[in-house]
């Protein structure tokens, strides 16, 4: 199956070899700074009735998430402190699955991140995570 994004997508610039592995994510940035993360489901995100399994929904919502808290903090050490989902409906093989995180609040070594995962605009799945920031007190 092609990952085929969608036009003004490209390669998630940040990546590692779990990611590698899971992706490819992809992203668009807006006019505003934002980006949007997004990921084609492939028969390899999916569990034996093709759809998406929620630990590789989770694993993709780390990477989008990650990526936004390492911009809001330019660039600095990060890591995930906690993460709520909410399964909302099925992601099936083929979907394009997209996010625009949110940073909801921010004090000195925490970020606060949200986000709804949609399909063609409908949630599918709903993010809120808390990051720390390595070496910030």
């Amino acid at each position: 199956m092609e990952t085929n994004p969608p036009e003004g997508f490209k390669p998630l610039f940040r990546t590692s070899p779990f990611l590698d592995h899971n992706g490819p994510f992809f992203y668009r940035e807006n006019d505003d700074g934002t980006f949007v993360v997004g990921l084609r489901i492939q028969p390899k995100h999916a569990n034996a009735r093709g759809i998406a399994h929620g630990g590789m929904l989770m694993t993709f919502a780390d990477a989008a998430f990650g990526q936004a808290a390492w911009d809001a903090t330019d660039h600095a050490d990060v890591v995930t402190l906690n993460m709520q989902s909410q399964f909302l409906a099925p992601t099936k093989e083929g979907d394009w699955l997209e996010v625009l995180p949110v940073l909801t609040r921010r004090t000195r070594s925490l970020l606060f991140l949200r986000g709804d995962f949609t399909v063609d605009g409908l949630a599918v799945f709903s993010v809120s995570s808390v990051w720390k920031i390595l070496g910030a007190n």
